[in-house]
This record gives C-alpha cells, structure tokens and sequence, in this order.
C-alpha cells in the first residue's frame, strides 16, 4: 500500500516540477509525518508570538535605544518561524514548494546574518547602557 501511495506521489510531482514531497523520503509513516508536522508548526508558533511581544513593547516604549536591534529581531525570528512553516509544506507538496523553502530559507540567512551584525555592532553600547540603568536604580 505504502509502495502505491509512493510510487503515485512520484508520478504527480514529475508533473509539477519534478521534486517529490519530503515524505516519500520518509516512506510516509506516519508516527515519523506526526512528529514532523507537530513539532514543525509548534516551533512555528512559538517563533511567531515571539515577534507578536516584541512588537507590543515596541510600540508601548518611545524611547528605546538601539530600537533597529529590536526590530531586526523581530524580522529574524518571523523568518525562522516561516522556515518551519515551509518543512511542513514539503513535506505533503514537491515542486514549487522546495523553492518556497529555498526563498524562505535565504531571508532568514540574510536576517540571522544582519541580526548578528547588529548585535556585534551596538552589544557593547548596550550592555554599557543597561549597566547604566542598574546603576541608577540601586
């Protein structure tokens, strides 16, 4: 039965690009597809009320410093969401889907890669600062 469902999602993804969905590689079992779609979208999840706070204090605070860093977070962590995102999508879809995934995966390298910059820029400034303020409230 597993050999049918394989052998008929190969010949529908020859049709549309030529890539299989992720899942024949994984015989379709499904106890391995459950993990995988579950973990997958509750690390999506997670990456996506992640940037959902950041944008709520970001609002609320007029005054921060460094707010760049912040926002670059913010995007940063909305990529590595949609990353997972797209290894579920794989998994069930070939073709054009690899390509989503590609294109997602180069805007959170892009992101991770300006977040980190950003970081190794502005760290020491803000670390300087929030000593500065630990120092005023004692």
């Amino acid at each position: 039965m597993l050999q049918a469902i394989a052998t008929l999602t190969y010949d529908i993804a020859q049709s549309f690009g030529g890539y299989a969905p992720h899942a024949i590689c994984l015989l379709y079992d499904p106890a391995i597809i459950a993990v995988q779609v579950v973990t997958n979208l509750g690390i999506a999840a997670a990456y996506f009320m992640i940037p959902f706070a950041i944008w709520r204090f970001l609002r609320r605070t007029e005054m921060l410093p460094f707010r760049s860093v912040a926002v670059m977070f913010l995007v940063f962590i909305l990529a590595c969401g949609a990353s997972h995102v797209t290894r579920v999508l794989t998994l069930f879809v070939g073709g054009w889907a690899y390509w989503v995934d590609a294109a997602v995966c180069t805007v959170t390298v892009i992101a991770s890669l300006g977040t980190a910059l950003g970081l190794v820029r502005h760290g020491p400034r803000i670390v300087a600062l929030t000593g500065r303020l630990l120092a005023e409230q004692r």
